[in-house]
């Protein structure tokens, strides 16, 4: 009576490639300096919002063959924080590839970290980032130990790397700093953040001391602040947040061998918690970024249904077979004892339906996402062709979704069928 899913292809890689453009800067210096340098500005590493705001999926007490799936895509964001760094890795120019090795048994979770120069600090926090989506699950009883291989993978652009040129520097100071800076983020806090934007000024010290007096020979206006930080958001609503992340920005110890230097930063946000619909002024790049972020969190919540979903399934399996024993029992107590669980068999029968429709209602959230990747490609695609490969791979993502949906319904549908009614 039992029915155990054949689970579908479940991920879509590479929806999303950041090809952020760089912006300019200049450098100031001194009388005898060359005309202002301009700087590429590297760095531009995406931050999603909701790792300032941690939630763990709800995975039910018991684990089984989905919940390490749920459990690892639950902890993707903070995964991908883990390697915003590029200090934690041994070769930051290079492609960042290893897998977390999650293995749930009787004595508990264990979580191994391994890949191509990952130091010590980023094993550490993907080990507690997957952990923390697993506290409070346990293995089955006399069953078999569950394990999952999960991949760990970073580019070096997503990598933030210091030492390139002092505008990439104060670039990348900021983006690291930004973690640290989560009480800004409460008024974004379950929305699509706006990007913010604009100068984030230098002033060397022997310059502000002297602000009165001085004028900087390139143009720039006197300040006794060794750091101005003028972001602006592409949205009003972003008003508040922006102020907030200005003050955080003028309180970093940046630098510059200039005497003023001008750099065009960026805070390049997601939000895996918020909408998927960002202000239509967003870079088509970013507003990806977004969709595939939510994306992300559907898919671990779908799975983290299914886990559910099999839990419910297992418990009924367990009724029909008491049932089935004390039915086809040749002990007339036992015999008896059958009438007696049909009531419990209809409630974890009910149960059963109820999770079905569950798990449906998350993959439709999921598809609902996916098809917001396809409308958005395809927009785009009329004016650039180079975004029908973004199309592709999410049309792709959305048949295969549509699939385990139709798959879930049927399943329900039987399940329904054979539950016990009044005469069982």
């Amino acid at each position: 009576m039992r029915r155990q899913f054949s689970l579908l292809s479940g991920t879509v890689a590479g929806l999303v490639v950041l090809g952020l453009a760089c912006a300019g800067g200049q450098s100031g210096g001194s009388a005898a300096a060359a005309p202002a340098e301009r700087q590429r500005v590297q760095n531009l590493v995406p931050f999603n919002v909701a790792t300032c705001f941690p939630s763990k999926l709800e995975l039910g007490k018991t684990a089984n063959e989905y919940t390490l799936q749920a459990a690892f895509r639950g902890a993707r964001p903070a995964i991908n924080e883990c390697l915003v760094d590029s200090k934690v890795v041994q070769n930051p120019n290079a492609p960042t590839k290893g897998k977390a090795t999650v293995t749930l048994d009787a004595s508990g979770t264990n979580v191994a970290v391994a890949g191509d120069g990952l130091q010590p600090a980023a094993t550490a926090c993907i080990e507690k980032a997957i952990r923390t989506q697993l506290e409070g699950v346990s293995a089955p009883s006399g069953g078999k130990p569950l394990t999952l291989d999960g991949p760990v993978e970073r580019e070096p652009a997503g990598m933030v790397r210091m030492g390139i040129n002092e505008a990439s520097d104060v670039q990348g100071a900021i983006r690291l700093g930004v973690p640290q800076w989560c009480n800004c983020f409460e008024s974004v806090k379950t929305s699509a953040p706006p990007e913010l934007g604009g100068a984030v000024t230098l002033t060397r010290a022997d310059v502000t001391q002297y602000s009165d007096r001085l004028k900087p020979v390139d143009g720039g206006q006197p300040t006794n602040k060794a750091v101005v930080s003028a972001l602006q958001p592409t949205d009003p609503s972003g008003a508040q947040l922006a102020s907030c992340l200005n003050q955080k920005v003028e309180t970093l110890p940046l630098k510059s061998t200039s005497e003023q230097l001008s750099v065009p930063a960026q805070l390049l946000l997601v939000n895996s918690n918020g909408a998927t619909t960002m202000p239509a002024s967003t870079p088509p790049q970013m507003q990806f970024a977004q969709l595939d972020t939510v994306r992300e969190l559907r898919q671990a919540e779908a799975f983290a249904a299914l886990a559910r979903r099999q839990n419910v399934a297992n418990a009924y399996d367990g009724q029909v077979q008491a049932y089935q024993a004390a039915a086809n029992s040749k002990d007339s107590k036992k015999k008896k004892s059958a009438g007696a669980m049909v009531k419990d068999l209809k409630a974890g029968c009910a149960a059963l339906v109820k999770a079905d429709d569950e798990y449906t209602k998350a993959l439709e959230a999921e598809a609902a996402v996916e098809q917001q990747a396809v409308t958005l490609a395809q927009s785009l695609k009329a004016k650039e062709p180079s975004w029908a490969d973004a199309e592709t791979a999410s049309a792709g993502a959305v048949a295969d979704t549509q699939k385990q949906i139709e798959a879930s319904k049927q399943l329900r549908t039987a399940n329904e069928k054979a539950c016990p009614k009044e005469k069982f």
